[in-house]
């Protein structure tokens, strides 16, 4: 593993286990609780979210790591261009997650952290079901069922004499 990867995972676990550890304390704080702890009660907000941003980044890096281990390859071949990849798009992934999150009346932190690790980890399938728009000619928005089929139907109803069957 090369020496820049090693710092960021370093970085990486500091944050995750400060937030997590920090995030117990909000839970467990009474109105007695020294004011700094207050204080992360009072913004608790802002400690979950990089929490959240934490499990699903991991949830990103054990995606990678499932793929290599498929592979038969181990942690010598890890590229830090592959990482950074799923870093780049990490704020697409986590817009939801933090909605459900703002929209959500649960108290249950674990729940969030579970669809934040998923939705890192499936980060790559989101995205290579993504594709460009291919130029059509006709209006995407409007049906066409071929041979003008809701038009022929419609026009022949109005020609139809009176108590015709017009459907078989």
């Amino acid at each position: 593993m090369s020496r820049a990867l090693k710092i960021l995972m370093f970085i990486y676990f500091v944050v995750f286990f400060t937030t997590g550890t920090f995030l117990v304390l909000i839970v467990n704080s009474t109105e007695n609780s020294p004011l700094w702890i207050g204080m992360l009660a009072r913004n608790h907000g802002i400690v979950f979210v990089w929490h959240l941003t934490c499990w699903m980044v991991m949830g990103m890096f054990s995606n990678y790591y499932w793929d290599l281990f498929n592979l038969g390859k181990g942690l010598e071949s890890v590229q830090v261009e592959r990482i950074v990849l799923p870093l780049l798009v990490s704020p697409i992934v986590f817009y939801p997650t933090y909605n459900l999150w703002l929209s959500s009346s649960s108290q249950s932190y674990l729940l969030f952290e579970v669809i934040a690790f998923q939705g890192g980890f499936f980060w790559h399938a989101l995205f290579t079901k993504a594709k460009p728009i291919e130029q059509s000619t006709s209006t995407p928005w409007v049906v066409n069922y071929g041979g003008g089929g809701r038009i022929k139907a419609k026009a022949s109803a109005t020609n139809a004499p009176s108590g015709q069957d017009l459907g078989h």
